[in-house]
């Protein structure tokens, strides 16, 4: 868990994600843990390795606070409905399925995306979310709560696209809202399936620790990675994720 942490949190940290599109894949297929405990797990686990990664963010004031605030409580309601469906409604295998179909979906989305709005970027940081993005921080929470898949997996190409906002911006915004979804999820998780699990603790304690590591090693490497190159080796993971977990489900 300490390497892997390490692993996952410095290309969380890189690309903006939270995390849990990884997380929660490697602990069902590599720690055999039940889609219920990966969740909680993986959120757990998030906060840390977050909490680690935005702080550089926010001395380096790269956070578009106005437009992280104008989301939030619309992806604080997705939230809570996507918990409550995962941890009272949803099956395991109906979970595997669906986690795969979201980790090929995403990186069709990331695939499809125009990198043509480099040229006239929007530099105000106090631009706003309008109405159709916040709409969409709903859907967000709900699959976030829902899979403990970070928004920053959907905003970030939403926002650079359309927004017109810098790559590092974009992160530093989305890592935000994904620390704060990492903290109210994991509460809501952790209520709804009558508290935390002592088996638990120990793969957090390691996973943690990798995290936190991982955090300020992917800071450190943002401005000496290639982003196209990135994104595409970040696409080939998710395709490969999916694909596996629907094939462990059938």
């Amino acid at each position: 868990m300490f390497p892997v942490g390490i692993i996952i949190a410095t290309f969380a940290s890189l690309m903006g994600i939270a995390g849990g599109v990884v997380w929660v894949p490697y602990l069902i297929l590599v720690m055999d843990m039940n889609p219920h405990e990966a969740i909680i797990l993986s959120f757990g686990i998030q906060i840390i390795g977050m909490g680690s990664g935005v702080s550089n963010y926010i001395r380096s004031k790269k956070v578009y606070w106005n437009l992280a605030a104008s989301m939030g409580p619309f992806v604080i309601l997705g939230i809570l409905i996507g918990s409550y469906l995962s941890q009272r409604v949803a099956g395991v295998q109906a979970m595997k399925i669906v986690m795969g179909s979201v980790s090929m979906i995403i990186a069709v989305y990331f695939a499809s995306q125009t990198e043509a709005y480099d040229e006239t970027l929007n530099t105000n940081p106090k631009i706003k979310a309008p109405i159709w993005l916040r709409g969409s921080g709903v859907f967000m929470g709900v699959v976030s709560g829902f899979l403990s898949i970070g928004i920053g997996d959907f905003l970030i190409p939403a926002i650079r696209s359309k927004l017109k906002i810098s790559m590092v911006n974009a992160v530093a915004t989305a890592l935000i809202i994904n620390f704060s979804v990492a903290v109210i999820a994991s509460m809501t998780h952790t209520i709804l399936s009558g508290g935390f699990l002592k088996s638990l603790l120990t793969p957090f304690l390691f996973g943690a620790g990798g995290v936190f590591i991982g955090g300020q090693l992917g800071y450190l490497l943002s401005k000496r990675v290639n982003e196209q190159r990135l994104k595409e080796m970040f696409i080939f993971i998710l395709m490969i994720i999916g694909l596996h977990m629907i094939y462990h489900a059938l």
